[in-house]
């Protein structure tokens, strides 16, 4: 008889505590010691179970931001070693550096040792697990030599069961998220750069967070819980000005160059200019028309432009005049941040991911079920099923994340709220699949409070 599993997804182990013992500002995950507490139950029940990760077990781009900040090209990312040498810091093996998650590694590896197995699904987050060294790494720490069950990685999709009807699928569904596709099924991560260095491709959502939000998570680590952006910075504008100028600032450079070839940053020796362009000509280079105008509506203001300039003054100011000249067209806010969803919160299911999941019931009639995560919003697939026009009825469930969001998705909160870590919490959601009579899987979606 096949396996009960359990699904869980967007964990985003980070860096973890610093030396002297405060939470590193862009650690997400803080539920470690419930995630132990859920790993030593589900695995020690008497009989075999499989858990699966599906998608962003790690939080890669915001451990070590400086490591992301190093490649040639905003197009790749990190080489082998730099992904490992990140990877060790969250497993918890430099200590000196921050803590990382030994207790999470440890605790997967006594699941195993019980007889049980884990298969991990590479997200948009955690794409670096594709390096045959960070696997290694990973893998070693895992897997207990002998163990009884499979440690396995897929790098786009896994599915579970061998019955004609009622298999599950499951994948971590950035590819439908423009921001963070990286396309090709995740089956070629890797490009060579300029150089001739072998890199990891990088999406425009990673770019994102390795260009605009580590550094200003750093100053405010809430900042990334809360979107739309527009929306954050309205509120940042009227209850913390000075951020918010420069929180503006680190955006209108990202969105006017991070289309431009690599040659305008300086890459292949092209740095003729010396200073940036005029303040009023860089801002009327942005495309998005809402962001462009709450940026000329503060300038005129000494201490808004004073902190926006010193922005644009740390860019390369080469990169800048080729982005005011034309040279290529500036991003938009869409396109650079991709979903519109609070971090971690419940969000809502997207008509990208339910098309998703209704493309693949339709293409393979063994299918019953499909899950997905990245959004962060749990979803019980039974609440809306998908009438499929063969006459079978699909379902697809979100299997949520363990990441702390806002406590209410119901209200508005202001900024100090927002400030407020009390206000938010885990909900620790998984899916538990349990195979049926038939052949089938029974998904049921949980939450575990520990």
């Amino acid at each position: 008889m096949d396996k009960v599993a359990y699904v869980v997804s967007d964990l985003h182990l980070g860096p973890g505590w610093l030396p002297d013992g405060t939470l590193d500002p862009l650690e997400d995950f803080t539920a470690g010691d419930d995630l132990v507490r859920f790993l030593d139950r589900i695995g020690t029940s008497g009989n075999p179970v499989e858990l699966v990760i599906a998608g962003d077990f790690l939080e890669v781009p915001q451990t070590l931001p400086h490591v992301g900040l190093a490649s040639p090209s905003d197009y790749l990312g990190t080489t082998e070693q730099e992904s490992l040498q990140r990877v060790r810091v969250i497993m918890g093996k430099n200590p000196e550096i921050a803590s990382g998650h030994p207790q999470v590694f440890a605790a997967m590896r006594r699941f195993m040792m019980e007889g049980n197995s884990i298969t991990i699904i590479a997200g948009n987050h955690d794409i670096d697990l594709l390096w045959g060294e960070v696997w290694a790494e990973i893998f070693d720490a895992i897997y207990p030599p002998g163990a009884a069950g499979n440690l396995m990685l897929y790098e786009y999709c896994y599915t579970l069961g061998n019955a004609h009807h009622g298999r599950v699928y499951i994948e971590h569904g950035h590819e439908y998220d423009k921001a963070n596709s990286f396309g090709d099924r995740m089956t070629m991560p890797f490009a060579f750069d300029a150089h001739g260095v072998r890199r990891l491709k990088r999406c425009w959502g990673t770019l994102f967070v390795e260009k605009v939000y580590n550094q200003l998570e750093r100053e405010r680590w809430f900042i990334d819980n809360v979107k739309p952006i527009p929306k954050v910075m309205s509120l940042g504008l009227r209850h913390d000005f000075r951020f918010t100028a420069t929180a503006l600032g680190l955006l209108a450079t990202f969105l006017l160059t991070s289309r431009l070839p690599p040659i305008f940053g300086g890459v292949l020796g092209a740095t003729s200019e010396t200073v940036p362009p005029p303040t009023d000509e860089v801002v009327a280079a942005l495309a998005e028309d809402a962001l462009r105008a709450q940026i000329e509506a503060q300038l005129d203001d000494p201490a808004f432009r004073a902190e926006f300039e010193q922005v644009l003054l740390g860019a390369d100011p080469t990169s800048l005049g080729a982005a005011v000249a034309g040279a290529a067209p500036a991003l938009s806010l869409e396109e650079a941040s991709g979903e519109i969803l609070v971090l971690g919160g419940a969000g809502a299911e997207g008509d990208d991911y339910r098309r998703a999941a209704r493309a693949v019931l339709e293409q393979d009639a063994a299918i019953t079920t499909v899950i997905m995560g990245h959004t962060h919003g749990p979803i019980d697939g039974y609440t809306q099923p998908i009438s499929l026009p063969d006459g079978r009825t699909g379902y697809y469930f979100n299997s949520g994340t363990w990441t702390r969001h806002l406590k209410d998705q119901g209200r508005e909160y202001d900024w100090n709220e927002i400030a407020d870590p009390t206000n938010y919490h885990s909900s620790n959601t998984y899916i538990k699949l349990e195979p049926q009579a038939d052949g089938a899987y029974r998904a049921t979606l949980g939450n575990w409070s520990g």
